[in-house]
Order: structure tokens, then C-alpha cells, then sequence
């Protein structure tokens, strides 16, 4: 998302989160339930802590993080945002994962 300057869960050529997931071979040949959690900021609100506040105080992130159902969980920190920033920035995803 940093290189190619998007931020959604789906890319600019359509592509799902699900489906990169997949690709990694994380699935296998078993049903898995999946979610993402995304986020970027700058400077104070670059920090890993600043970044999962946020997502405690929204609804949708927040039932992502303190689902029970998932069992796995995958963590993506990368220096610098979808837009260009000449302040310390970072971007994060989360994905979750579990048998369905």
C-alpha cells in the first residue's frame, strides 16, 4: 500500500485482502474466516500504541481485535504512508484469522 499509494483493503487492481492472504498459502484447503484491521499516522500518531487506540475507539476495529473467535494473527509495520509525509510516519495492517 505504501509503494503503490492506496489504502483500502481491496487494491487499486481489485485485488481483496482475502485473496493476498491466500496467496501466501495460509489457508491451505480448509475454510478460514479472515479480517483486517488498517491504519497509518505521522509523527506521535505513528506509535504502535497511538495506532491501537485508534482502533479501540472505533467500533468496527475494535470488534476485529477483541473477536474470540480468531485464532491467528498476522502483524505488518512499514516506515512511511499512502500519502507522502516528511514526518516520521508508519503504516500498519493486521489480519486475523480462523477455521470456519
Amino acid at each position: 500500500m505504501v509503494r503503490r499509494r492506496y489504502f483500502a483493503h481491496t487494491s487499486r487492481a481489485g485485488v481483496k485482502f482475502s485473496t493476498r492472504i491466500r496467496r501466501t498459502g495460509y489457508f491451505g484447503s480448509r475454510r478460514w474466516a479472515v479480517g483486517e484491521n488498517l491504519a497509518w499516522g505521522a509523527r506521535r500518531r505513528s506509535t504502535p500504541q497511538a495506532i491501537v487506540r485508534s482502533w479501540l475507539d472505533s467500533p468496527a476495529h475494535r470488534r476485529n481485535l477483541l473477536d474470540r473467535r480468531w485464532r491467528d494473527v498476522g502483524v505488518a509495520i512499514v516506515r512511511g504512508t499512502p500519502r507522502r509525509h516528511r514526518y516520521q510516519a508508519a503504516t500498519y495492517a493486521t489480519e486475523f484469522g480462523a477455521l470456519h
